[in-house]
């Protein structure tokens, strides 16, 4: 469209200012879905320690197994991780301060952990984890769904290089 007029009073921030002002919300977009991934892979995590203290094998449950064990720090571990650097960079954005690259962190982080955590979790559960509608498999369907929304982790590998060369090295 050419030769559109906006009056004044309906502007949003100044003439000019509209991608800036865009590409701020979607900085704090993707921040903003990362609460939603760590949920879901919390209650995938939840309903995978459930599983695994009830479901038995071999005269008792599987929980007992290293390698089940193992899966399951893995996937509180990396829960963890998720909530806290969320936390951080929300601070940061309470504070003021631009979080263009830590929300593309966030994003890229969250979002590949999180999914990581789901696959597990089908893994532990088996046939039972990938059965249409059963709460694990669409806990992963989900997340699968957040590696693309608000940008596909290439993106926010881009977003991250970008702030962090243009950074050179000045923290």
């Amino acid at each position: 469209m050419h030769e559109v007029r906006v009056p004044a009073a309906n502007l949003i921030g100044r003439e000019g200012d509209g991608f800036r002002i865009a590409m701020n919300r979607i900085n704090v977009n993707r921040l903003l879905h990362c609460p939603t991934m760590i949920g879901l892979a919390r209650q995938a995590l939840r309903h995978t320690i459930a599983y695994a203290n009830t479901r038995r094998q071999f005269g008792g449950p599987i929980s007992r197994f290293q390698a089940i064990q193992h899966m399951i720090a893995d996937m509180a571990t990396a829960l963890y991780a998720c909530e806290q650097m969320v936390l951080a960079t929300a601070t940061r954005t309470d504070a003021g301060e631009d979080i263009r690259t830590e929300a593309s962190m966030c994003k890229l982080f969250v979002s590949e952990r999180c999914f990581e955590i789901a696959d597990k979790a089908v893994q532990i559960h088996g046939n039972v984890g990938v059965t249409r509608n059963h709460p694990v498999e669409f806990v992963f369907r989900r997340l699968r769904m957040y590696r693309i929304v608000t940008g596909t982790s290439e993106i926010q590998r881009n977003t991250v290089a970008k702030g962090v060369l243009a950074d050179d090295g000045r923290e």
